[in-house]
Parts: structure tokens; C-alpha cells; sequence
């Protein structure tokens, strides 16, 4: 008797539960994402008075874009036992020295790159062949 009572139990809940999986899904919600940048609105340099304009950005010289990847390529310690140096000029960023890793390699090349602004970053680096 046990059997049958728990196999209609069973089998009720079953259902119950193959019920729910046929309904469609709940309607999506009334609302919607607004825009980001509302249209009608007029740009901030638009709204500035004329005697406000902003001011340009200003470019890095060489001497604090050639200490920001120094500094980021010291403060990483993926690269302790590397010899990676800088050089920068007005157009570009030169790294040469020695690694031990093609991910080492990259690393530095990608934290001169974020750093680099609009210089051209020239890569020297050589990877130590591993023997």
C-alpha cells in the first residue's frame, strides 16, 4: 500500500513539474535601459561659454613617459630578473635587453605600449634561448 501511495505521489509531482516547463516565459519587464547619451542634449563643450574653453591635454615629455615604464617595468614582479631599458625620444619608446620568457616579452611590451601615449613603442627586446 506504501508503494502506491508514494508512486501517485511520484507521479503527481511529475506532472506538476512537466506543467511548469511548458509555460512560455514570463513577458519581459515594462521598461527599458535609457540611452547613455540622451539625444537632444547638446555636447559640454557646447554648453561652456566661450571664455571657459577646455583646456588641450597635456603631452607627457619624454623624461616622465621613459620614468612611467620604467617604474611599471620595476614594479612587476613577473619581471624581477630581467634586463629591460627604455629609451624614449619625442616619437617613440625604444625597450632593449634581455628576457627569459615569451611571456615576459609581452608583458613588458604591453606595459611600454599602455604608457607610451602616441610615441611608437620599438621593440628590442631579445628572449634568452633556453637550453
Amino acid at each position: 500500500m506504501k508503494g502506491i501511495v508514494f508512486a501517485s505521489a511520484f507521479l503527481l509531482a511529475t506532472l506538476g513539474f512537466a506543467q511548469q516547463q511548458g509555460q512560455p516565459p514570463p513577458p519581459t519587464p515594462p521598461y527599458s535601459t535609457p540611452p547613455t547619451f540622451p539625444e537632444g542634449r547638446q555636447s559640454r563643450r557646447q554648453q561652456m561659454p566661450p571664455d571657459q574653453e577646455p583646456q588641450p591635454s597635456q603631452r607627457l615629455s619624454t623624461a616622465q613617459v621613459q620614468q612611467q615604464i620604467q617604474q611599471g617595468l620595476n614594479s612587476e614582479p613577473a619581471l624581477a630578473n630581467t634586463n629591460v631599458s627604455v629609451k624614449t625620444d619625442e616619437s617613440s619608446v625604444t625597450l632593449t635587453g634581455t628576457v627569459d620568457t615569451e611571456r615576459q616579452h609581452d608583458l613588458a611590451v604591453r606595459i611600454a605600449q599602455s604608457n607610451a601615449g602616441d610615441r611608437k613603442v620599438v621593440d628590442k627586446i631579445k628572449i634568452r634561448q633556453q637550453t
